[in-house]
């Protein structure tokens, strides 16, 4: 099913956008699993789709390739995942099964990795209504597991750009991807924390992933700037194999 952090930022997004006289229409969906593990002995998996809602909700899934870039996510189109059906209408409280192929062979050492989007179609609305019409999409990692086994391996590095702003960086030089649940990095003594990041995030294998800690959002936090131009700071935190930590020198 849907879990908690999406829902809560469908709602958030509905909020920011609808103004207090307005109405909104959109559909609300949710999907299990939440991941799909493909591989050469097993090429074909299923999700289950189900409208939650009253009426009824048109879908299309889309099957994308995904990659980092620059430190963020970068999504393009794939042929390399077959998806059926591509579009469908989901009956009030119904449920569609969607299956996901791979057509092609999995890396001998390394995981692939794809991103299978669910978006809500637009359907017309009468000429008098007056508000929003919010669509939702969600977003369901796919991981096609390499030959060969392979554990994901993070090194963490932090530098000073040109802004002041320090950037904390993981590659992951493994052969499959990390989920980072949390971290936080602070002073040595830790008495300050410099910047958390309490959302969880993917590093893929091969590729590297960056916070920078000018940002400030909802999954972002920046105190004690008074320690900013420390050399060294501590890092700890979270993942889905288990607890980390280190030291990081800055590099300026």
């Amino acid at each position: 099913m849907i879990n908690r952090d999406v829902l809560l930022g469908v709602l958030a997004m509905t909020a920011a956008f609808v103004l207090p006289s307005s109405a909104a229409l959109g559909g609300t969906f949710s999907i299990s699993p939440m991941r799909l593990d493909l591989s050469d002995a097993s090429t074909t998996a299923a999700l289950t789709v189900r409208n939650d809602a009253d009426v009824a909700v048109v879908v299309q899934a889309d099957a994308l390739l995904w990659e980092h870039a620059d430190g963020l996510d970068k999504l393009t189109a794939s042929r390399e995942l077959l998806v059926s059906p591509v579009v469908f209408t989901l009956p009030p409280k119904g449920s569609q099964l969607v299956r996901v192929a791979l057509r092609r062979s999995a890396d001998a050492t390394r995981e692939l990795s794809y991103r299978l989007t669910l978006q809500e179609v637009p359907q017309p609305v009468s000429p008098d209504f007056n508000g929003l019409n919010v669509t939702l999409r969600l977003s369901l990692p796919v991981f096609v597991a390499p030959h060969e086994h392979a554990e994901p391996k993070l090194e963490w590095s932090a530098r000073s750009n040109d802004a002041g702003e320090l950037v904390f960086t993981a590659a992951n030089s493994g052969g499959a991807h990390a989920r980072i649940l949390n971290f936080s990095v602070g002073t040595l003594d830790g008495s300050t924390v410099v910047f958390s990041q309490p959302a969880a995030a993917y590093v893929l294998p091969g590729q590297s992933r960056s916070w920078t800690s000018g940002h400030h959002d909802d999954n972002q936090t920046r105190t004690g700037s008074t320690v900013a131009d420390a050399p060294m700071f501590r890092l700890k935190g979270l993942t889905d194999q288990g607890e980390f930590a280190a030291e990081l020198p800055v590099q300026r």
